[in-house]
């Protein structure tokens, strides 16, 4: 039975399924090692052998992990966890290649925000130093996930637009997704380099220097859409929730940011973008006191409406 979270995606991203491509199954406690599965009956242990063998407009269903026992005889989510699933190689991370444009990778748990109860848990190698997932392709749509680092201290997501077709990432969805546990200096949830019609839609960041950071190294980042989204667990790295040089006609709408403002360096604010960027920030919820928008944003000439202070009741 298709349902809501865990079969057909629901977070408005371009899909395919079983009319654009083929569907891979990954089950990281029950698959075969070095398979590559068509079917839940036998599914693949690994996500980079799904990857491997995907192109375009492919779908890979990612079934979580058994939960962690915790302490001798704890049981079942002790500590709330499921286990976390891995790259096969821990000097590795995962990248998704120009060639696998429209790709959806769907989780199967039922997490939703920072529920970790049977969500699939991505984590990145253990003695990898890049970003958890590289996405170098277009219209690719992560849902149903929760994704934190292993050893890298230097984001969660990267997405790539450099006008090649090397890497040209734009129009990617990301719908259910808990960004977590970046505490590093300059550690970022999701950085998107140049990109335009992009979806974030109904996710949570928690932990990071920097949760959405946009990074125009070849031309502006545009027509993105960041709704429903939760920003939390502020820690002493924490500079900024949303941040970028120049993006043009950003919507930002419906987030809550649940903490004080950042105070971990420049710019310590909960959005913050360049000159002449466009754009309109509306229905927002704020933690801070301080019941000015100047005070918490650097908005430089993007709009915005109907703007509430201090939710946290401080």
């Amino acid at each position: 039975m298709v349902t809501q979270f865990g079969g057909v995606p629901v977070g408005g991203g371009r899909y395919e399924g079983m009319w654009g491509g083929t569907v891979y199954f990954v089950d990281y406690d029950n698959g075969g090692s070095g398979t590559v599965g068509y079917k839940p009956s036998d599914a693949g242990k690994y996500l980079d052998d799904a990857i491997s063998a995907a192109t375009h407009n492919d779908v890979i269903y990612i079934r979580p992990r058994s939960p962690e026992l915790g302490a001798a005889g704890a049981g079942p989510y002790y500590g709330g966890d499921p286990g976390d699933i891995t790259p096969k190689v821990a000097a590795t991370n995962w990248t998704i290649p120009y060639t696998t444009y429209g790709l959806s990778l769907i989780g199967t748990g039922t997490g939703v925000g920072t529920s970790a109860a049977s969500r699939t848990c991505l984590q990145g190698g253990t003695t990898a130093g890049s970003p958890v997932f590289t996405v170098n392709a277009p219209y690719v749509t992560f849902e149903n996930f929760g994704i934190k680092p292993g050893s890298s201290t230097t984001g969660l997501v990267t997405q790539s637009f450099l006008n090649s077709t090397a890497a040209q990432a734009y129009g990617n969805t990301y719908y259910n997704v808990w960004f977590r546990n970046v505490d590093a200096t300059a550690g970022y949830s999701l950085q998107i380099e140049s990109g335009a019609y992009d979806n974030i839609i109904g996710c949570n960041f928690s932990g990071h220097a920097i949760g959405i950071k946009f990074l125009s190294s070849n031309d502006l980042s545009t027509d993105t859409i960041i709704r429903n989204c939760d920003f939390s667990v502020l820690v002493a790295s924490a500079k900024c929730d949303i941040y970028g040089t120049q993006v043009k006609r950003i919507l930002i709408d419906h987030c809550r940011f649940n903490h004080v403002l950042p105070t971990g360096g420049a710019p310590n604010k909960y959005v913050s973008f360049g000159s002449a960027s466009t754009g309109l920030v509306s229905d927002c919820y704020l933690g801070s006191v301080t019941a000015t928008v100047a005070a918490n944003m650097d908005l430089s000439g993007i709009g915005f409406a109907h703007i509430y202070f201090n939710i946290l009741g401080a």
